[in-house]
């Protein structure tokens, strides 16, 4: 037996040194790859916006003449006021990027990845989301664009890749892990955000985050700094959320969210310990005539899982809701007077979205 472990530690120390650098250079050129296949489908926004310019004749006292008596000239004039990243969703121009990029702006100049720039005009916003979309007219042409991952299937420990433009450089690729999936932090009404320790930075918002395919599992949004520079907390806005957005905008115009009439609370421990729960929110509000409502919800009701996913924390209840369309049945599994019960709810328009 001896002899034969001696055989194994000999044959463990004479494995050739090298399959640790092939292994190396093997993620090495997956990087490359997805690097050199999706940067041509991401852009660079410039933004300005038109301000009104008095014409000054250089004349002192003809210049207060004209002031007073309303005679000046005024000329429009261009301001430039930012930058940002985007990416092309499809062939025919259209570019998502962030909604904060574009927010009261009226002038987008896109750069593309060979050198050429074209106008851009706003085509949707949807401020709950912080995403817009651009679009290009180019007389027919078919651009580059990249398509989606299933976000929902991106897990903390895979592979995070972020094309953009950092403080005015351009086409930036930084490579890092997904820290945490589904994370909301209070930004924006209705996120649900891919968390990673990838570095972005001031340009980088709206640029794609990318999986080691190429595939965008987020758009990139902010960065949680007490300085202002990267420290490993970035934020992308989750891919699926993204994808239906631009969609709806696309095919729409508008966002529509569903709605379901409630208003949760976390539950307190000593709930938790006396009903012997490990899980669950509670529903602390109902609105009158919601579907909630008129489905047989009541307050005081523990929601213990919404489509069979158990509710962990009171934001997934949220997402959940937020995630499906109007007009969508969404099922509750409720915790009332020590029985559990099901509930179908049929969600409506949101009510500020109504009409």
């Amino acid at each position: 037996m001896m002899k034969n472990m001696m055989f194994a530690i000999l044959a463990f120390l004479l494995l050739p040194v090298e399959l640790p650098a092939q292994s190396a250079r093997a993620i090495q050129d997956e990087f490359a790859a997805v690097a050199e296949k999706s940067t041509p489908a991401v852009v660079v926004v410039r933004t300005g916006r038109h301000i009104n310019r008095r014409v000054r004749t250089g004349d002192t006292y003809e210049d207060l003449y004209n002031y007073y008596y309303g005679q000046e000239q005024v000329r429009r004039q261009l301001v430039p006021t930012g930058q940002g990243s985007g990416f092309f969703v499809n062939a025919d121009g259209y570019i998502l990027t962030n909604y904060h990029i574009v927010k009261e702006q009226d002038y987008f100049r896109v750069t593309l990845y060979d050198g050429r720039e074209f106008d851009a005009a706003l085509a949707g916003e949807d401020p709950l989301s912080d995403l817009a979309l651009l679009r290009i007219d180019a007389a027919g042409e078919k651009f580059p664009y990249l398509t989606f991952a299933d976000s929902d299937k991106v897990k903390p420990g895979h592979w995070a890749i972020a094309i953009g433009a950092p403080f005015n450089l351009s086409y930036t690729v930084t490579v890092g892990v997904v820290s945490f999936n589904r994370r909301t932090v209070g930004m924006n009404p209705h996120e649900n955000f891919i968390q990673a320790d990838v570095s972005i930075n001031p340009g980088n918002s709206g640029g794609p985050l990318l999986d080691i395919d190429g595939k965008v599992i987020g758009v990139n949004d902010f960065i949680l700094s007490p300085q202002g520079g990267n420290i490993g907390l970035s934020f992308a806005i989750a891919g699926n959320l993204a994808q239906r957005i631009y969609e709806d905008l696309i095919n729409y115009g508008k966002v529509e969210r569903s709605w379901v009439g409630i208003g949760m609370a976390e539950l307190p421990a000593a709930v938790k310990k006396e009903y012997k729960l490990t899980h669950g929110v509670v529903l602390n509000q109902l609105y009158r005539n919601s579907p909630a409502h008129q489905g047989g919800l009541r307050t005081g009701d523990i929601i213990l899982e919404v489509d069979g996913q158990k509710v962990q924390q009171l934001n997934m209840v949220r997402l959940q809701i937020l995630s499906r369309r109007p007009n969508e049945k969404i099922k509750f599994l409720i915790r009332r007077d020590g029985r559990d019960m099901e509930f179908i709810i049929t969600a409506s328009v949101m009510p500020n979205q109504a009409g």
